[in-house]
């Protein structure tokens, strides 16, 4: 025998050589299909688990160790890393080298392999390479949790965080040939940019949303005008500003999140 034969496996005799090989064949190809669908069947399994939890995302991961321990271990430390909008998802998980097998689960299942003090076999690579699979290899657990805390925080929704950035308050409405209604303005807090959205206030009720067709300073056009200064402004695609109205300049920032 080539190979030791795994336990409960029954023998059969045949005639010759040849056909030994023949019927060789035939088990591993049968194998290999049985394989492949239960590696389906576990992708047709995740689809299901995403559609039951479409605002979680989820890093999915196989993970194979040196030992048991090291296994657990390592398992335990990522999925307490789980929260209510990115999720850590062990699809397989064993010991010993990375194999077929789990090269082509972590393809059908879109996930990454980590190996612990353990290393792919020569038909792993060749799928993980021609398929593009990421596959990653460690001695050091905190290195682990570290790399999927960065690929969770990959997929969090960045924060949108609004700034106000100056106020100000509209004493006079004119009419202008060039602008329509304009405005004469007392910037009461803060700084009036030109080219910052803005917002349209009565009575501290958003009326309007939009940008600035003009700022000036006297008969000058100007970028900013600070808190205490006069200004005269125009909206853009806006007419009905009246006194006591207040047009209030923000400023929005996108900020990454993390896990």
């Amino acid at each position: 025998l080539s190979s030791v034969p795994d336990a409960g496996e029954s023998f059969m005799i045949v005639p010759d050589e040849k056909k030994a090989r023949e019927v060789a064949e035939f088990r591993k190809t049968r194998s290999r299909e049985t394989r492949f669908a239960r590696a389906r069947a576990a992708k047709l399994e995740n689809i299901f688990e995403n559609l039951k939890a479409e605002e979680t995302a989820t890093v999915y991961l196989i993970i194979k160790a040196d030992v048991r321990g090291s296994m657990e271990a390592i398992i335990g430390s990522l999925t307490e890393l789980s929260t209510s909008e990115v999720a850590v998802s062990v699809v397989s998980s064993g010991v010993g080298g990375i194999t077929e097998t789990d090269a082509n689960l972590a393809l059908t299942s879109n996930a990454t392999i980590i190996g612990f003090n353990t290393r792919a076999d020569g038909a792993a690579r060749q799928i993980c390479e021609a398929e593009g699979i990421d596959i990653r290899y460690y001695s050091v657990i905190y290195d682990i949790i570290d790399d999927v805390k960065k690929a969770m925080s990959g997929l969090l929704e960045p924060e949108r965080r609004e700034e106000i950035l100056g106020v100000a308050e509209v004493r006079d409405v004119f009419r202008s040939s060039k602008f329509g209604t304009a405005a004469g303005c007392m910037v009461v807090e803060g700084t009036i940019h030109r080219n910052k959205p803005i917002r349209v206030l009565r009575d501290d009720v958003v009326i309007f949303k939009g940008e600035l067709e003009s700022l000036r300073r006297f008969k000058d056009d100007a970028a900013e005008v600070r808190q205490g200064m006069e200004c005269g402004v125009a909206v853009k695609s806006y007419n009905d500003v009246k006194p006591g109205d207040k047009i209030e300049v923000f400023d929005v920032k996108i900020i990454s999140r993390s896990i």
